[in-house]
């Protein structure tokens, strides 16, 4: 059997503890798009742990960019959350420097995502502790949204993050959903979510963003490689394509 033509290359900063990311890539990205992982020390989603990362983000990057990789994704949307706006830029801009490629951190595809959805009001489901939580309230409020309701599930370590019963990720959406809310984000690139988007979707009638989901939307829109992904939610089904 022939290999599959690849025609672009992505690359993706992860944390050293994250077991999702890679396969929910590896499941859903086109065939044309080989995706290549590089990881950053982080156990603990805490200050400690999300600034222990940082560290390694230089010479990371600097690896991906060896395999020539078209566009580099900061795949940890925790730490912007946490650290805030002007660290996401600055993230973005070491990134791109270190690399000489293209950047974008998990946080800005996440903001973007919901412009290009049109909502305003947004429901916060997390699996942070209560300080984390209140950080991506603070980041997300900061980029015009209002957040009406925002729940976590009070995890500091990251992989026991993966070992959440998606029933449970069911749950905490639905503790967070009503009638103020347009849509409901999941951060959380390790949070087991990105199979049930569309399940969720169809169950309380509006969009449901993911890290992951927002990620492979903002990659695959930058190399405009396909004009919709089924199966993953009204984002890649609709708004691949820019209007």
């Amino acid at each position: 059997m022939a290999s599959p033509r690849i025609d672009h290359r992505v690359g993706l900063l992860i944390p050293s503890s994250n077991t999702l990311i890679e396969p929910e890539y590896y499941a859903f990205m086109p065939k044309s798009v080989s995706v290549h992982f590089a990881r950053l020390t982080m156990t603990e989603v805490t200050d400690a742990g999300l600034t222990r990362q940082d560290e390694d983000v230089v010479a990371q990057s600097k690896q991906l960019a060896a395999a020539n990789v078209d566009v580099i994704l900061f795949c940890l949307t925790a730490a912007s959350l946490h650290k805030g706006m002007a660290y996401d830029a600055e993230l973005k801009r070491r990134i791109e420097s270190a690399s000489g490629k293209p950047a974008m951190t998990a946080a800005w595809t996440v903001v973007n995502a919901l412009k290009t959805l049109s909502v305003q009001r947004i429901a916060l489901a997390t699996p942070f502790v209560p300080e984390v939580t209140a950080d991506s309230v603070n980041f997300l409020t900061r980029n015009g949204f209002d957040v009406v309701r925002a729940e976590g599930l009070a995890y500091t370590d990251n992989f026991s993050i993966a070992q959440i019963d998606p029933e449970s990720v069911r749950d905490l959406v639905h503790s967070v959903d009503c009638d103020e809310a347009e849509a409901i984000v999941i951060p959380g690139g390790n949070m087991p979510c990105l199979s049930i988007v569309e399940e969720m979707e169809a169950e309380l009638g509006k969009p449901v963003v993911t890290t992951n989901q927002a990620g492979i939307w903002g990659l695959l829109r930058h190399l405009g490689s396909v004009d919709h992904l089924p199966g993953l939610g009204r984002l890649l089904q609709e708004h691949l394509t820019p209007r």
